[in-house]
């Protein structure tokens, strides 16, 4: 008897394992289907507005921004008019309508100016290349935090498959720190982590959708059921 009760507590167990691997596959299969970890450094990257590619166009610009000349351009108009007119009545010579002494001045102004110069010694260092070297540190760290991120959530989301909490204090605290490393790749994409998630979802959910029946199909059984039950 105890035999017996020993080969179906074995067979039982046997059973239940290609279920349990089933039941580990499709979680898996479903992890694959979100996005990799090289979709989220790029989108990281993109948010930021800081890549590889800027960083050494940056550097390039400022090597020969010595070559281009600084030009200053200035200018200036004046105008002036002065009228004098003197008289002079005491030996009575003319009148007010022929002045003896009339003097009228008056004249305009232009002045331009232009500057041109060039700053040949930055050809051989400019400052600004080294505000330009720090930026490769920020893309670094970039790509290490949301590295890190990443597989700190895949590696809590495949430890929650192969041996899942027994215990709800331990469900629920593993799922909320899941939630918390997507909240926290989510604002270092932009927003864009969680939106490539639930688009991802959305359409597996469209593949795996049963189809729907038509109304066609439905019309012969109504008329069969109406001549089964006639009034």
């Amino acid at each position: 008897m105890i035999r017996i009760l020993v080969l179906a507590l074995v067979a039982l167990s046997l059973a239940a394992v290609p279920a349990a691997a089933d039941g580990v596959e499709a979680g898996l299969a479903k992890l694959k289907a979100e996005p990799t970890v090289r979709d989220v450094q790029e989108a990281a990257l993109r948010y930021f507005r800081v890549n590889s590619a800027q960083i050494e166009s940056m550097r390039s610009r400022a090597r020969i921004k010595a070559l281009a000349p600084v030009i200053e351009f200035s200018g200036g108009y004046t105008r002036s008019d002065l009228d004098d007119v003197s008289t002079n009545m005491q030996y009575g010579f003319g009148t007010l309508e022929e002045p003896w002494v009339a003097r009228i001045s008056g004249g305009v102004g232009w002045n331009a100016r232009a500057k041109m110069s060039i700053n040949l010694p930055q050809l051989v260092f400019n400052p600004e290349e080294l505000d330009v070297a720090s930026l490769a540190g920020l893309v670094e760290g970039l790509l290490k935090e949301s590295t890190r991120l990443y597989f700190m959530r895949r590696r809590l989301q495949v430890d929650m498959l192969l041996t899942p909490p027994t215990d709800r204090a331990t469900l629920l605290s593993k799922n909320l720190r899941i939630e918390e490393l997507t909240g926290l790749i989510d604002a270092m994409s932009g927003g864009w982590f969680q939106k490539e998630l639930d688009r991802r979802a959305r359409r597996s959910a469209k593949k795996g959708a049963p189809a729907a029946r038509t109304p066609q199909a439905e019309k012969p059984q109504e008329k069969q059921t109406k001549r089964a039950f006639p009034r």
